[in-house]
């Protein structure tokens, strides 16, 4: 478990901005592992980046999975 996390840590903005197709990028709003200035900055510098907040923590696609799959599913609808 902290050999995983500790891949996880660092910078991976170089990651993030390497490609520039559509991308939707869901936070829960009551995120303590993503921050909403975080993400912001993550959709602002990333081309064709959708940023949407859903009322969950981190794990949306758990905690409100009807939500999550009908954003998946009108985001997929406009590619």
């Amino acid at each position: 478990m902290n050999a995983s996390q500790q891949h996880l840590n660092g910078d991976r903005w170089n990651d993030w901005l390497a490609s520039n197709c559509p991308a939707l990028l869901i936070r829960g709003s009551r995120s303590a592992v993503l921050g909403a200035e975080h993400s912001k900055a993550m959709a602002a510098r990333r081309l064709q980046t959708r940023l949407v907040e859903l009322p969950a923590g981190h794990t949306v696609h758990e905690t409100v999975p009807a939500e999550f799959a009908a954003t998946v599913g009108r985001f997929l609808s406009t590619l």
